[in-house]
């Protein structure tokens, strides 16, 4: 008898611990682990949800009173179903992701082919500034989707698009606080007379409906066309999403003519449009599960680097008209190391405005947004004892309007979370946390001043103490955030979603 009630206490503490693993926590599937962009779910950590600690209790006290025969078919049904149901979740994601490193790195080799071919027929072409078009796009799209304001932007859309905003006018729906965490290229082809990129891009969002905000985060795809053989319009008329004969920003009338200068835009035959968007992925945003941490991933994965970087890094070094070596050492220790260390310092006390001039725009409004769930968690991620091990360049990507260069960087830190008690609730403030980023960091092309001083502004010298939100500087005006005196740090990766 005794044997039997001891087998009955095993059989139940298995069941509370599988139900407690596939039906309270959603973050065994979603865990997360911190540091500036290293490794959060844009998603953010639970908000999927999960059964409360009462409905489960319930349920085990319901399946207790019942016999095994029909307890434990019961059970294994439960499990079978939570399991199918988050695979369905993740599904849209998993389409996008790719199974090796190697896969992604041949991937990423045909999308440079095609890249460098799109150049040679634009020699204004460029990624960096093609990626803010597309999210000021995407900015936009968001804040006057089913507002009258969306013909400002509609000749950017095909006419599906422009319904589907058409029909959701009088809904009593406002979206706001649109942050994008990540924007990829992952498709270039040319067909038909046509050129297409395909983007996947990370956002987050908030909509408020019949006053009631609830915040979203969403994972989407959207192709582009545009007529092959077109010269793209300078970098400033590509940023602003303008008339790309005259430049007017935000000035089309219902019937697609800029009210400057009376140009019809036809979809794509005088610039980029947006042929059709699709949602993979989009839930509920929710800052639960901001303090658990997962095993770092990728670290001792081999570095990728681009294919003939060598030849590509001393053609960069002599346009810029310095010696290879100089510029790679001055590159790796005035920019990388000194950039690294700011920027962590600053997330770790929440002064990310003190290095407000060394991120692009994108990558700030990310970080703050990583800020403030913090805090709306009661929570801050702290970095303690950081220590570079090593930094490898593995990416030199040079265009005719700007200069990309990727390095990996090869870390630890003490790598925690805590509350405002100071109580710690993941990571470890003994323990160093070793891990391994990819970072890229753009400039516009032609700057040869040597500059790599944080503390002053790259355009006038002026002390680096009054930079904006906007990344402009309070003394000189100038917009210091985009690259163009000085390198900004324009992206993060990684180890296990770089592909190069």
């Amino acid at each position: 008898m005794q044997n039997n009630r001891n087998y009955t206490r095993l059989f139940w503490a298995l069941l509370i611990t599988f139900l407690a693993i596939f039906l309270i926590s959603p973050i065994a599937l979603d865990m997360l682990w911190a540091r500036p962009g290293g490794g959060h779910s844009f998603s953010g950590g639970g908000g999927s949800g999960g059964s409360g600690g009462g409905d489960i209790g319930a349920l085990i006290y319901l399946l207790m009173e019942l016999p095994p025969e029909i307890s434990i078919p019961v059970i294994i049904a439960i499990i079978a179903f939570k399991i199918i149901q988050n695979r369905r979740r993740n599904s849209t994601r998993a389409v996008t992701s790719s199974p090796t490193v190697q896969n992604r790195v041949v991937r990423n080799n045909q999308l440079e082919n095609n890249l460098d071919y799109l150049i040679q027929q634009d020699p204004n072409f460029s990624k960096v500034v093609f990626l803010d078009f597309a999210a000021s796009l995407f900015h936009k799209y968001y804040t006057w989707f089913g507002k009258p304001e969306f013909r400002f932007i509609a000749p950017f859309f095909s006419p599906k698009e422009t319904q589907l905003s058409e029909n959701q006018k009088n809904t009593n729906q406002t979206n706001s606080e649109i942050v994008i965490g990540a924007i990829n290229v992952t498709d270039i082809v040319r067909s038909h007379g046509y050129d297409r990129i395909t983007l996947e891009i990370d956002a987050n969002y908030t909509n408020t409906h019949n006053g009631k905000a609830s915040r979203f985060t969403v994972y989407e795809r959207w192709q582009f066309l545009r007529k092959s053989g077109l010269i793209s319009p300078a970098p400033e008329r590509m940023r602003s999403v303008a008339c790309p004969n005259c430049g007017a920003v935000s000035s089309f009338t219902d019937n697609a003519d800029c009210s400057a200068c009376g140009t019809h835009l036809t979809a794509g035959e005088q610039q980029w449009y947006v042929s059709q968007t699709a949602v993979l992925d989009r839930k509920a945003f929710s800052v639960a599960g901001l303090g658990h941490y997962a095993q770092e991933r990728g670290t001792d994965y081999p570095t990728v680097y681009q294919t003939g970087l060598q030849n590509t890094q001393t053609r960069f070094a002599q346009r810029a008209g310095i010696d290879s070596q100089l510029w790679k050492s001055d590159f790796l220790q005035t920019v990388v190391n000194v950039y690294f260390m700011k920027i962590y310092a600053a997330w770790s006390i929440n002064r990310l405005l003190s290095v407000r001039n060394l991120l692009s725009d994108r990558l700030y409004e990310s970080f703050e947004f990583w800020i403030n769930s913090y805090k709306q968690a009661g929570l801050v991620n702290k970095l303690e004892q950081i220590k570079i091990s090593d930094i490898q360049i593995v990416k030199v990507e040079p265009d005719n309007l700007y200069d990309s260069v990727t390095v990996r960087i090869f870390a630890s830190a003490l790598d925690y979370v805590s509350d405002s008690q100071g109580n710690i609730k993941g990571g470890s403030n003994r323990k160093a946390r070793v891990f391994s980023e990819y970072w890229t960091f753009i400039r516009r092309a032609g700057v040869k001043k040597q500059n790599f001083d944080t503390a002053t502004c790259p355009s006038c010298g002026a002390p680096a103490d009054n930079i904006g939100q906007a990344g402009e500087c309070g003394y000189c005006g100038n917009k210091i955030s985009n690259g163009e005196f000085s390198w900004v740090l324009a992206i993060i990766a990684q180890d296990e979603v770089y592909g190069g």
